[in-house]
């Protein structure tokens, strides 16, 4: 491998045999697909056989790097784990910041690709050149901080852990992965490394990484990257609160999601504000190698227990609060850590449970059949029992376990309505009638309702990126296909996505690739390189028969006006052909033989 940065070896683990094998990457793969995103796009669809049950040994469970991680590049220490999704059948790839990817790299691995079911629960262990496939028969039922401290007490050293909790081994299908709190979510592969039977990944490396542009030239040249985060004035609002600083913003403009999206204005947001969580926080904390610092370890009460966890996210708070309704602070801070502690993703929870009460509020369910339960819209008493129902799969959990789209095709009766999904992924908290482009980023990500694959919040509203007018379709199809590529390379290096706030530009995201790789990319390249996976995972999803016909959003969203007083409704299809046309797809949103040869994909 002549390029720096990777270790040009991944680990592979048969769990059905017990075996563990290694492989080389390719240089010409790393060019075309640099790592991260890009990397488990091109492994997974030469990996999973067409047509493959995301719970058989056809699937695979892919935890992957991107070069810059162990290297000083700024946000660079995030890891990504991709498979079929069990919640939507498309490719998903999800992210996690941390510390692991940097330990992983150090052991000498870029990644590790599973396959096959373990006969029982068994942990694998990555000990810088010592791997071992481990009984885990102890960590079964154990919670993801249980399992964490268990194994750290176990292992006696300095291990970096991955693990899934019990919604993981129940099969809930948007389960995620969590290290330190750091959840990889919204596809379910912790569902998917729960059906193989593997708890978690424990890995201590010690070695280093070089980088392709060393000695005191490389570090000068990181440290102006880190110069540019530190020095915007976004940063500190980040180290502040984190995303909850959008909320009052996002509300007062009529854009945050209520009362499972039937609103677009909550109007005791105050409650849930960044500014009633400040007094809660004991003190900020970094991943690996971030100048932000964007984590805070909070303290507080409800119930009468006192409860020390992660501070929420925004999407967390219009998850469980206010498109369920809720402004009891505490009891959404209680339902976003049950959520961490469980393994499952916030965003689909929330909004599975927002459904839950449209439903129960129109008669579809009924307290018999949520177990008792008053799922009304603003009864936060409710959230911490649904949350554990949902974990368990115990009663209406069991139901909401699989989705907002799988619940409503079950319950039939016109719940399918009131099931805000795309592809089957539950909705992300910006209101897409608030936001066109958004809403067509919506409607084509390739694993569903994802609003990071276009992040066009920043474009419309914040005016980081441009200053569109957010209710216009003109110019959308463009805006929202350059930043679909453009977001491949952040995860494809992988860096943190609150760069694109920070002032890393498309030129310094070229920037950070050839520091990292020796690579010499411009940002011409990145916007091809982006553009080419985008056009493979959408190429995965065709094989799986997710195509055009899905790049929709919710009736909802054209029919019924959020809480603006213009009555705004966003009808995506008047965006699809330009933006087909601009990717080179046919009208059916299908890649074009041509298309694909320019951009040299081997299907």
């Amino acid at each position: 491998m002549k390029y720096k940065g990777y270790k040009d070896q991944i680990l592979t683990v048969d769990l059905s045999r017990g075996e563990i094998g290694r492989r080389s990457l390719d240089e010409a793969m790393v060019e075309k697909y640099i790592g991260g995103r890009g990397l488990a796009a091109r492994i997974l669809y030469d990996e999973i056989k067409a047509g493959a049950e995301p719970y058989s040994p056809d699937n695979r469970l892919l935890f992957i790097t991107g070069p810059a991680a162990g290297t000083l590049v700024p946000t660079s220490a995030r890891f990504a784990v991709g498979a079929k999704s069990p919640l939507t059948g498309t490719l998903s790839v999800g992210y996690a910041g941390g510390h692991l990817a940097p330990v992983l790299k150090y052991a000498g691995y870029d990644g590790i690709l599973f396959k096959g079911k373990s006969p029982k629960p068994v942990y694998l262990v990555i000990d810088d050149g010592r791997v071992e496939i481990r009984e885990a028969g102890h960590l079964w039922g154990k919670d993801t901080f249980e399992t964490e401290e268990a194994l750290k007490k176990e292992l006696k050293g300095d291990f970096e852990i991955a693990s899934i909790g019990q919604a993981g081994e129940k099969g809930v299908s948007y389960a995620s992965i969590a290290s330190e709190q750091h959840l990889v979510g919204r596809g379910g592969e912790g569902a998917v490394m729960g059906w193989m039977n593997l708890k978690a990944v424990a890995v201590r490396g010690t070695g280093g990484v070089r980088m392709g542009v060393d000695g005191r030239a490389g570090i000068e040249a990181c440290f102006e990257l880190h110069d540019t985060i530190r020095k915007n004035p976004v940063k500190a609002a980040f180290r502040d609160v984190g995303t909850t600083g959008m909320l009052i913003p996002v509300n007062d403009i009529k854009g945050q999601p209520t009362r499972n999206f039937q609103q677009t204005y909550f109007p005791a947001a105050s409650e849930v504000s960044s500014d009633r969580m400040k007094p809660w926080f004991i003190r900020f904390e970094s991943c690996s190698g971030c100048p932000v610092a964007c984590g805070s370890v909070t303290r507080f009460r409800v119930e009468g227990a006192e409860i020390v966890t992660e501070r929420i996210e925004h999407q967390s708070v219009g998850a469980f609060a206010t498109n369920c309704g809720v402004s009891d602070l505490a009891r959404v801070f209680q339902a976003h850590d049950l959520c961490d502690r469980f393994g499952m993703d916030t965003i689909s929870t929330g909004v599975s449970i927002a459904f839950a009460m449209e439903c129960f509020e129109n008669g579809i369910l009924t307290r018999g059949d949520c177990d008792g339960l008053e799922l009304r819209f603003g009864n936060g008493e409710v959230l911490k029992p649904m949350v554990e129902k949902i974990a368990r799969k115990e009663g209406i959990g069991g139901l909401l376990a699989r989705g907002v789209r799988a619940a409503a095709r079950e319950l039939g009766r016109g719940s399918e309505r009131y099931a805000m999904h795309v592809k089957g992924l539950e909705m992300p908290g910006y209101d897409p009638r608030a936001f066109f482009g958004m809403a067509l980023n919506l409607a084509t990500t390739s694993r569903g309702a994802d609003h990071n694959k276009a992040f066009t919040i920043a474009a419309e509203f914040l005016g980081v990126l441009g200053d569109f007018d957010r209710f216009a379709y003109e110019g959308k199809p463009k805006l929202v296909k350059d930043m679909q590529d453009s977001t491949v390379i952040i995860d494809s290096i992988i860096m943190c996505m609150f760069t694109v706030d920070l002032g890393i530009s498309v030129d310094l995201y070229a920037r950070a690739v050839n520091l990292a790789t020796g690579m010499d990319i411009g940002a011409r390249d990145v916007y091809t390189i982006g553009e080419r996976v985008n056009n493979l995972e959408r190429m995965f999803n065709i094989r799986e028969g997710v195509g055009g016909t899905e790049d929709g959003l919710p009736d909802r969203f054209a029919r019924e006006p959020g809480s603006d007083p213009d009555g705004h409704t966003v009808d995506v299809s008047k965006m699809l052909p330009e933006y087909y046309a601009l990717r080179g797809w046919d009208e059916k949103g299908v890649p074009t033989p041509e298309r694909l040869r320019e951009l040299g994909i081997e299907p």
